[in-house]
């Protein structure tokens, strides 16, 4: 996604157990759509169990944790082409491309600001546990 200028966008059951995101930006239906792009994270980390990083809302920074069985997507902004995960999908439908484009993470302007070196260069959160891939046949 990212190599075709296109922005990665995370859609989440923020219903299940053991997601942290912020509660305020949790959409009716019970989702919430993460900006992924490499400027609106810091600290990426994929574990066995699922993924976290830090990200900023309205200026004010985020852990985020989000338990592999939450995804219900992985889709562009621009197009709402992507991965989805019919088997983590509850009650819960897919957001339009008008859904989407509102999301509410990483405005332009937060964007421009996060592009020079983070405050706390050098001071990276360790994580929790070394990630791992398993190759599954």
């Amino acid at each position: 996604m990212v190599q075709e200028d296109l922005t990665p966008y995370l859609v989440v059951n923020a219903k299940i157990d053991g997601v942290q995101v912020p509660t305020a930006f949790v959409q009716n239906d019970g989702t919430i759509t993460l900006n992924l792009s490499g400027h609106a994270i810091r600290n990426f980390g994929i574990e066995a169990d699922g993924l976290g990083f830090n990200s900023r809302f309205q200026g004010q920074s985020h852990s985020i944790w989000v338990p592999i069985g939450a995804i219900l997507g992985l889709v562009s902004r621009e197009t709402s082409d992507g991965l989805w995960f019919p088997e983590n999908q509850l009650s819960v439908t897919a957001p339009s491309q008008a859904e989407l484009s509102e999301v509410v993470s990483e405005t332009s302007a937060e964007a421009e600001r996060l592009k020079g070196p983070p405050k706390d260069a050098g001071k990276a959160e360790k994580p929790r546990v070394r990630p791992n891939l398993t190759i599954v046949e």
